[in-house]
């Protein structure tokens, strides 16, 4: 007999769905952006592909939600 889910899993489970769901539409949007793009910052210029240059700001933000925790439930 199957098993039922408990909550805990409908909720995981759904999370990874739209996990997926966020992370396809934001690979599409990089991919669909391959033009050349000028980061001018300062006294520096940078030149690289726009995809390049929303990874960069996709990663920075991961790094930064990592580092500041401020809204992740405590733990009991």
């Amino acid at each position: 007999m199957p098993e039922k889910e408990t909550t805990a899993q409908k909720t995981s489970n759904g999370k990874v769905v739209v996990a997926i769901i966020i992370a396809v539409v934001a690979l599409a949007f990089v991919f669909s952006n391959v033009a050349p793009a000028t980061l001018k910052f300062l006294f520096l210029q940078f030149t690289m592909p726009a995809w390049g240059w929303f990874l960069a700001v996709l990663v920075a933000g991961v790094v930064i939600g990592s580092l500041f925790p401020w809204f992740r439930p405590r733990k009991k």
